[in-house]
């Protein structure tokens, strides 16, 4: 671009990084390989091992689900499967130099072989988000597998992104208990912090050869995925789902990477969310909108009181009795916007605006729906600023932008916050549900309910 519900946010950690998200290793993965699984390469490699177990259970899901969604049997692939160390080779069908598959993954249907880097990719994935970001790299391939049996046609991306979608419906089989592997909500966030991590560069045209999809995109999918099952992945054809690489423009924004300041971002954030609101809140609830009475960036040495308590344990909240919104200005904030960007800030922002919005209408949710609801109405805002449609908003998104929210919503999160704002996953989904389906949406069930 260029919670409670009286207070919100309590303090996050001072350093905040795309790895927080995924904290200590699961047990995921840590049984024995199926013997009927022959890796070529270190197969007693803990990665490999993963690997292996996700091999034989993605050809055990796909051999229930493939007659079910294309009316033939599954053929197994049986070109083998490969755990590369690059640096040292040798090298695997399909590759022709080591760059081929340093820090790659692949499925190669010339030769029915799927192959890893189990030197840096798959170690590096493992250690910032868990083992099972490892099976889902596997279920992604899995699924340009699915697309060659299938005789699956359509530009690069949209066939990634067909791929992530089948990936999330193996997750879902996963978390409902028919596999080998057990995933928990936090092994989802780091799956999903693994999206945001393996997209496009800001700025890549969706007909690029090489195009995955955004961040936005890959999440997109694999929650669509995990949603609703492998059949609305079926579905997929090149523009539905629509693909949203945004271009820089003009040349300058490219220039900047599309960042606006940190002061810009504080300043002119809530006055596109008033802008916003002061047209959405009437027509969704037939009454005016009472403006925010002020977006205060504090120091957490002098933090304001709300309704007479203090609120220095809290970095953002919003406090319904004074209406207005608080941000640590000196610390936390000024680290989301290094960390995270110029859109992860008004993110966050448009969250506690999402809270006000409740307040003004009364409702009395807890804790959890209520902050997935301010998730929700921050996605729907969001939404407005894509489309461009107010001709007095005064933003406008830049590519990456989307990333930069669903990273404020799965990475800077306050420590044990699941109880009470949701997973990392469920605010993702609400704020999807807001971004893709509009502000109305937002006012009934949230995930998980």
């Amino acid at each position: 671009m260029r919670a409670s519900r009286t207070l919100g946010l309590a303090a996050l950690a001072a350093t905040v990084v795309l790895t927080a998200a995924c904290g200590t290793r699961s047990e995921t993965g840590s049984g024995t390989p199926s013997s009927a699984v022959a890796v070529h390469g270190d197969a007693g490699a803990a990665v490999n091992t993963i690997a292996a177990q996700a091999i034989s259970d993605l050809q055990r899901y796909w051999s229930e689900q493939f007659p079910k969604l294309y009316g033939s049997a599954y053929g197994p692939v049986t070109g083998g499967f490969y755990a590369v160390t690059p640096s040292t080779g040798p090298l695997p069908p399909c590759a022709n130099a080591a760059a081929d598959i340093a820090g790659n993954a692949y499925y190669c249907a010339d030769r029915d072989v799927v192959a890893w880097d189990a030197e840096g990719l798959l170690p590096s994935l493992r250690k910032s988000y868990g083992d099972f970001v490892i099976p889902i790299v596997l279920a992604h391939e899995w699924g340009h597998a699915v697309q060659a049996r299938a005789g699956f046609q359509g530009l690069t991306v949209t066939k990634e992104i067909q791929a992530d979608c089948f990936a999330g419906a193996w997750a879902a089989d996963v978390v409902a208990g028919h596999s080998s592997f057990h995933a928990t909500a936090h092994d989802l966030d780091g799956a999903l912090a693994g999206f945001l991590s393996l997209r496009d560069e800001p700025g890549t045209d969706k007909t690029n050869g090489s195009a995955h999809g955004s961040g936005f995109d890959r999440v997109n999918s694999f929650q669509t995925g995990f949603d609703s099952g492998p059949g609305a992945c079926k579905d997929y054809r090149d523009g539905t789902p629509a693909v949203i690489e945004l271009p820089f423009r003009p040349a300058a924004d490219a220039a900047s990477g599309g960042n606006a300041s940190y002061d810009q971002v504080v300043q002119l954030a809530p006055v596109d969310l008033e802008d916003y609101w002061s047209a959405v809140y009437p027509a969704l609830f037939g009454a005016p909108w009472k403006p925010v009475r002020q977006v205060l960036g504090f120091d957490p040495r002098r933090a304001p009181s709300c309704g007479g308590s203090p609120t220095g344990s809290y970095s953002l909240f919003y406090c319904v009795p004074d209406n207005f919104i608080g941000y640590d200005g000196v610390r936390s904030m000024p680290e989301f916007y290094d960390e995270g960007g110029d859109f992860a800030v008004a993110t966050l922002l448009a969250t506690q605006y999402g809270l006000a919005v409740e307040a003004r209408d009364g409702d009395n949710s807890d804790d959890r729906t209520a902050s997935l609801r301010g998730d929700c109405y921050a996605g729907a805002w969001a939404a407005s600023v894509l489309l461009e449609n107010r001709p007095t908003s005064n933003i406008r998104m830049s590519p990456g932008d989307l990333d930069k929210a669903l990273a404020a919503l799965l990475v800077f999160r306050g420590q044990d916050s699941t109880d009470r704002q949701g997973s990392g996953y469920t605010r993702v989904e609400a704020y999807r549900d807001g971004l893709l389906n509009g502000a109305k949406v937002c006012t009934g069930t949230m995930p998980g309910e």
